[in-house]
C-alpha cells in the first residue's frame, strides 16, 4: 500500500506536532532535578501534557474533521501513559533492569526506592510511551483513506 501526498502531510504535521511536545516534555524535565518538590508540580504536569496536547494539534490542523477523534485518542494516550509509565517504573528500579518478579513482588521496595530517586525513571518513561504513541497514531492517521476521499 503507498502512501499519498494527502497521506503524507498528514504524517508530517502530527508527526511534527508531537516532535515538539516531546521537545517540550523534555525541555521541562531538564529544568528539574529530583528529587521533586511541591513546587515542580507545574512543570512535572508539563510533561505528562505535552506531548498528547501537541499530538492533538497536529492531528486536528492536519484533518479537522476528525476533531472529536483526535480529542478522544490524545486523551487516551494522555489518561493511560502514566499507568504504563508506573509499572515500568515499578518493574525496573529495584534491579536497574526489567524484572516481572518485581512488579510483583516488591511493589513496596519499588515505590520507596522510586519515591527516593524522585521518580525520575516514571517521567521518563512518559516521554518514551507518548513518542511512541504518537509515532503508531500518526502513521495509522496517515495509512487511513479517510481524508477528503482520497482513495
Amino acid at each position: 500500500m503507498s502512501v499519498q501526498l494527502g497521506d503524507l502531510r498528514t504524517l508530517a504535521l502530527m508527526l511534527t506536532a508531537a516532535t515538539l511536545g516531546i521537545g517540550v516534555a523534555a525541555w521541562q524535565h531538564s529544568l528539574l532535578t529530583p528529587p521533586y518538590r511541591g513546587a515542580d508540580a507545574a512543570t512535572l504536569v508539563w510533561i505528562v501534557f505535552a506531548t498528547p496536547l501537541a499530538l492533538f494539534l497536529g492531528w486536528w490542523i492536519a484533518r479537522p474533521s476528525e476533531v472529536a477523534l483526535a480529542a478522544i485518542v490524545a486523551f487516551c494516550i494522555y489518561f493511560f501513559t502514566p499507568f504504563i509509565a508506573a509499572r515500568y517504573e515499578s518493574c525496573v528500579i529495584v534491579h536497574g533492569s526489567f524484572n516481572l518478579v518485581s512488579c510483583i513482588v516488591d511493589t513496596q521496595r519499588a515505590q520507596q526506592l522510586a519515591s527516593q530517586a524522585g521518580h525520575r525513571i516514571y517521567f521518563e518513561a512518559v516521554m518514551v510511551v507518548h513518542g511512541c504513541a504518537a509515532i503508531v497514531v500518526a502513521l495509522l492517521r496517515a495509512r487511513a483513506n479517510q481524508h477528503r476521499g482520497t482513495a
